[in-house]
């Protein structure tokens, strides 16, 4: 199979690069700014194809030439980025998965798989959020990962093109740099397993749905694997950690583990002033469980920090 993953060297591109090169597909990484110390040890295995999506003749190209069959369409201005140059993340997250659309449709039909967010859910969504919770996005990220939801489900009704869209909640894992509003999720657990205290820039009782990188990419995997017939409702949740854990309860796992762990707890008022509006406390995935079969390896923080341990230790490199 021809897999294209653009975004293809970023946090959940480079794992799923790895597993399809191990598969024996043929992978071509679509990336603006490749970062080729993620992918150092696939990297005579892949092709690296540096480019923009905004720019549509870039993205029909490399659907083209690689006569794809996949789209892994992971590339995006993250949520804070976007917020702070909604113009840029118009271009890249609308644009630029239109551009992904459009060379799906075009050049052989290649099924997409769409990673959407959380965010999608925002003004008067309530302590649950399902697939048919009504979809308010407050922030610029969360209203473009919703138009293309909706647009995928448009292309697949008016052109029969296979789209497929999942809801990360905050995906948590090694090396992440950009504070934002649920960051503390991963920094909790990171700085303590290397040695530094870490100062929570929420409240203790604070709570955001999260979920491991590592089960990122195996919904991906999982959705795009699921036989056709079986994708009924196009776009779905994907829980990881559940229940949904507070700031503290993070702290008494890391505690379990790094007895020593030094975290304290600073308030950001500005991020305090987000979690007054956000309510969501289950991230309800049944339609993806029902549908086609999806189950978190990493469940619950003791499973995930254990990992996160080994990748911090085993691939150093790649999370400095």
């Amino acid at each position: 199979m021809n897999v294209l993953i653009t975004g293809g060297t970023g946090f959940i591109g480079a794992l799923l690069a790895r597993k399809h090169v191990q598969a024996g597909d043929n992978v071509v990484l679509f990336d603006i700014a490749p970062n080729m110390m993620r992918i150092e040890d696939i990297i005579k295995e892949v092709q690296i194809v540096r480019g923009n999506l905004s720019y549509a003749p870039e993205v029909y190209n490399v659907v083209q030439e690689n006569s794809i069959d996949r789209i892994l369409h992971l590339g995006s201005l993250l949520s804070a980025p976007s917020d702070i140059n909604p113009w840029a993340s118009f271009q890249v997250n609308v644009v630029g998965s239109v551009n992904v659309l459009e060379a799906a449709r075009h050049f052989g039909g290649a099924q997409v798989v769409f990673p959407s967010t959380i965010a999608t859910f925002g003004r008067d969504t309530e302590t649950v959020a399902s697939d048919t919770t009504v979809q308010h996005p407050t922030t610029m990220y969360g209203c473009g990962k919703a138009y293309i939801e909706n647009l995928g489900n448009f292309y697949k009704k008016r052109f029969g093109l296979d789209f497929r869209g999942i809801r990360f909640p905050s995906v948590i894992g090694p090396g992440a740099k950009v504070r934002h509003v649920s960051q503390y999720n991963a920094w909790m657990i990171e700085f303590p397993l290397r040695g530094k205290p870490f100062e929570c820039f929420v409240t203790p009782e604070t709570k955001m749905p999260t979920m491991y990188f590592k089960d990122a990419a195996n919904s991906i995997d999982a959705i795009a694997e699921a036989p056709l017939e079986s994708i009924k409702s196009v776009n779905y949740n994907v829980a990881g950690i559940t229940p949904t854990t507070s700031a503290r309860q993070i702290e008494e796992v890391v505690k379990k583990h790094v007895p020593n762990a030094d975290i304290t707890y600073v308030p950001d008022p500005v991020i305090m002033e987000y979690y007054k509006t956000f309510k969501i406390d289950v991230f309800d995935d049944t339609r993806a469980r029902a549908e086609w079969g999806w189950c978190p390896a990493f469940p619950d923080i003791d499973t995930v920090l254990l990992d996160f341990k080994a990748e911090l230790e085993q691939h150093p490199d790649w999370y400095a």
